[in-house]
Protein backbone atom coordinates (compact mmCIF):
# COMPACT_ATOMS: atom_id res chain seq x y z
CA UNK A 1 0.00 0.00 0.00
CA UNK A 2 1.53 3.28 -1.25
CA UNK A 3 -0.44 6.57 -0.81
CA UNK A 4 -3.42 5.05 -0.06
CA UNK A 5 -3.40 2.85 -3.46
CA UNK A 6 -3.76 -0.78 -3.94
CA UNK A 7 -1.36 -2.37 -5.66
CA UNK A 8 -2.95 -5.89 -7.26
CA UNK A 9 0.20 -7.48 -7.44
CA UNK A 10 1.08 -7.26 -4.06
CA UNK A 11 -2.76 -9.08 -2.76
CA UNK A 12 -2.95 -12.53 -2.69
CA UNK A 13 -4.40 -14.91 -5.88
CA UNK A 14 -7.51 -15.58 -4.11
CA UNK A 15 -7.95 -11.70 -3.18
CA UNK A 16 -7.90 -11.26 -6.78
CA UNK A 17 -10.12 -13.95 -7.60
CA UNK A 18 -12.72 -12.58 -5.06
CA UNK A 19 -12.52 -9.25 -6.64
CA UNK A 20 -12.93 -9.95 -10.32
CA UNK A 21 -16.09 -12.73 -8.98
CA UNK A 22 -17.72 -9.89 -7.41
CA UNK A 23 -17.47 -7.28 -10.35
CA UNK A 24 -18.62 -9.74 -12.50
CA UNK A 25 -21.77 -10.77 -10.30
CA UNK A 26 -22.45 -7.00 -10.40
CA UNK A 27 -22.64 -6.70 -13.85
CA UNK A 28 -24.39 -10.07 -14.21
CA UNK A 29 -27.32 -8.56 -11.67
CA UNK A 30 -27.18 -5.00 -13.40
CA UNK A 31 -28.03 -6.56 -17.10
CA UNK A 32 -30.40 -9.04 -15.41
CA UNK A 33 -32.21 -6.27 -13.75
CA UNK A 34 -35.42 -4.76 -15.92
CA UNK A 35 -38.44 -2.99 -14.69
CA UNK A 36 -41.99 -4.78 -13.15
CA UNK A 37 -43.54 -6.47 -16.21
CA UNK A 38 -46.39 -8.10 -16.41
CA UNK A 39 -46.86 -10.33 -18.65
CA UNK A 40 -50.10 -13.22 -19.78
CA UNK A 41 -47.33 -15.73 -18.47
CA UNK A 42 -48.03 -14.59 -15.13
CA UNK A 43 -51.34 -16.14 -15.06
CA UNK A 44 -50.76 -19.75 -15.81
CA UNK A 45 -52.01 -22.14 -13.61
CA UNK A 46 -54.33 -19.17 -11.72
CA UNK A 47 -58.30 -19.23 -11.12
CA UNK A 48 -59.87 -17.86 -14.10
CA UNK A 49 -60.99 -14.48 -12.43
CA UNK A 50 -57.17 -14.29 -11.76
CA UNK A 51 -56.24 -15.22 -15.73
CA UNK A 52 -59.06 -12.77 -16.93
CA UNK A 53 -57.86 -9.90 -14.58
CA UNK A 54 -54.03 -10.10 -15.73
CA UNK A 55 -55.02 -10.41 -19.23
CA UNK A 56 -57.29 -7.36 -18.87
CA UNK A 57 -54.28 -5.60 -17.11
CA UNK A 58 -51.52 -6.30 -20.05
CA UNK A 59 -53.88 -5.14 -22.46
CA UNK A 60 -54.61 -1.89 -20.16
CA UNK A 61 -50.55 -1.66 -19.70
CA UNK A 62 -50.09 -2.22 -23.83
CA UNK A 63 -52.88 0.50 -24.78
CA UNK A 64 -51.43 2.73 -22.26
CA UNK A 65 -48.11 2.33 -23.45
CA UNK A 66 -48.93 2.51 -27.25
CA UNK A 67 -50.76 5.56 -25.76
CA UNK A 68 -47.57 7.24 -24.21
CA UNK A 69 -45.50 6.42 -27.42
CA UNK A 70 -47.80 7.97 -29.95
CA UNK A 71 -48.11 11.56 -27.62
CA UNK A 72 -44.04 11.42 -27.14
CA UNK A 73 -44.17 11.11 -31.33
CA UNK A 74 -46.79 13.64 -31.61
CA UNK A 75 -44.89 16.14 -29.56
CA UNK A 76 -41.82 15.77 -30.76
CA UNK A 77 -43.25 16.32 -34.64
CA UNK A 78 -44.65 19.84 -33.19
CA UNK A 79 -41.27 20.52 -31.84
CA UNK A 80 -39.67 20.22 -35.16
CA UNK A 81 -42.55 22.09 -37.00
CA UNK A 82 -42.22 24.55 -34.64
CA UNK A 83 -38.87 24.70 -34.90
CA UNK A 84 -38.69 24.72 -38.53
CA UNK A 85 -40.93 27.97 -38.97
CA UNK A 86 -38.71 28.94 -36.16
CA UNK A 87 -35.52 28.64 -38.44
CA UNK A 88 -38.08 30.38 -41.00
CA UNK A 89 -38.83 33.43 -39.44
CA UNK A 90 -35.98 33.37 -37.90
CA UNK A 91 -33.79 33.71 -41.41
CA UNK A 92 -36.33 36.56 -42.42
CA UNK A 93 -36.50 38.93 -39.38
CA UNK A 94 -33.12 38.66 -38.19
CA UNK A 95 -31.78 41.89 -40.23
CA UNK A 96 -34.82 43.62 -39.03
CA UNK A 97 -34.02 42.60 -35.49
CA UNK A 98 -30.13 43.51 -35.67
CA UNK A 99 -30.72 46.87 -37.27
CA UNK A 100 -33.02 47.68 -34.14
CA UNK A 101 -30.66 46.41 -31.59
CA UNK A 102 -27.34 46.81 -32.82
CA UNK A 103 -25.61 50.26 -34.72
CA UNK A 104 -22.28 49.51 -36.26
CA UNK A 105 -21.66 46.48 -34.37
CA UNK A 106 -21.90 47.95 -31.05
CA UNK A 107 -25.14 46.89 -28.88
CA UNK A 108 -27.31 50.09 -28.75
CA UNK A 109 -28.59 51.46 -25.18
CA UNK A 110 -31.32 51.06 -23.30
CA UNK A 111 -32.94 54.19 -23.53
CA UNK A 112 -32.26 53.75 -27.20
CA UNK A 113 -33.98 50.43 -27.31
CA UNK A 114 -37.56 51.47 -25.70
CA UNK A 115 -37.61 54.60 -27.54
CA UNK A 116 -38.17 52.39 -30.86
CA UNK A 117 -39.30 49.57 -29.45
CA UNK A 118 -42.56 50.36 -31.58
CA UNK A 119 -40.85 50.23 -34.75
CA UNK A 120 -40.27 46.19 -34.13
CA UNK A 121 -43.51 45.62 -31.90
CA UNK A 122 -46.32 44.19 -33.85
CA UNK A 123 -49.91 45.88 -34.24
CA UNK A 124 -51.83 44.77 -31.11
CA UNK A 125 -48.67 44.45 -28.94
CA UNK A 126 -50.00 46.71 -25.96
CA UNK A 127 -47.10 48.71 -26.64
CA UNK A 128 -47.80 52.49 -26.44
CA UNK A 129 -44.72 54.70 -28.22
CA UNK A 130 -41.94 56.31 -25.30
CA UNK A 131 -39.92 59.19 -26.90
CA UNK A 132 -36.07 59.44 -26.05
CA UNK A 133 -36.97 62.62 -23.75
CA UNK A 134 -39.48 60.06 -21.83
CA UNK A 135 -36.73 58.35 -20.58
CA UNK A 136 -33.99 60.48 -19.84
CA UNK A 137 -34.38 60.12 -16.14
CA UNK A 138 -33.31 56.79 -15.03
CA UNK A 139 -36.82 56.18 -12.81
CA UNK A 140 -38.68 56.38 -16.02
CA UNK A 141 -35.98 54.18 -17.86
CA UNK A 142 -36.75 51.53 -15.09
CA UNK A 143 -40.45 51.74 -15.08
CA UNK A 144 -40.46 51.83 -19.17
CA UNK A 145 -38.05 48.81 -19.73
CA UNK A 146 -40.26 46.86 -16.72
CA UNK A 147 -43.54 48.00 -18.97
CA UNK A 148 -41.53 46.47 -22.28
CA UNK A 149 -40.79 44.00 -20.64
CA UNK A 150 -43.90 42.46 -19.61
CA UNK A 151 -44.96 43.04 -23.15
CA UNK A 152 -42.30 40.67 -24.77
CA UNK A 153 -41.75 38.17 -21.67
CA UNK A 154 -41.99 35.09 -23.23
CA UNK A 155 -44.27 33.99 -20.58
CA UNK A 156 -46.85 36.22 -21.85
CA UNK A 157 -46.38 35.44 -25.33
CA UNK A 158 -46.94 31.77 -25.18
CA UNK A 159 -50.27 32.08 -27.66
CA UNK A 160 -48.98 33.91 -30.00
CA UNK A 161 -47.69 33.00 -33.53
CA UNK A 162 -44.15 31.94 -34.81
CA UNK A 163 -42.72 35.16 -36.06
CA UNK A 164 -44.43 37.50 -33.30
CA UNK A 165 -43.14 35.01 -30.74
CA UNK A 166 -39.47 35.01 -32.36
CA UNK A 167 -39.68 38.47 -32.14
CA UNK A 168 -40.53 38.68 -28.91
CA UNK A 169 -38.00 36.43 -27.71
CA UNK A 170 -35.40 38.54 -29.32
CA UNK A 171 -36.54 41.66 -27.91
CA UNK A 172 -36.54 39.94 -24.58
CA UNK A 173 -32.89 39.46 -24.91
CA UNK A 174 -32.03 42.32 -26.07
CA UNK A 175 -33.75 44.42 -23.37
CA UNK A 176 -32.25 42.31 -20.82
CA UNK A 177 -29.00 42.63 -21.88
CA UNK A 178 -29.12 46.63 -22.58
CA UNK A 179 -30.56 46.91 -18.68
CA UNK A 180 -27.71 44.88 -17.08
CA UNK A 181 -25.27 47.14 -19.36
CA UNK A 182 -27.37 50.61 -17.57
CA UNK A 183 -27.57 48.71 -14.03
CA UNK A 184 -23.50 48.58 -15.01
CA UNK A 185 -23.21 51.86 -15.98
CA UNK A 186 -24.92 53.40 -13.15
CA UNK A 187 -22.36 51.94 -10.70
Amino acid sequence: IKNGEVNAASLPATTNAAAAAAATSTTNITKSVKGISLSTTNAIGKSANVQAAVHARVAEMESSQQKALTELRNREAAKAKSDAEEDLVRQRLEPKLKAWSEEHGQKKQLRALLANLHTILWEGSGWKQVSLADVLDDGKVKRVYHKASRVVHPDKTLNLDAEKKFVAKRVFDALTQAKVAFDEGKR
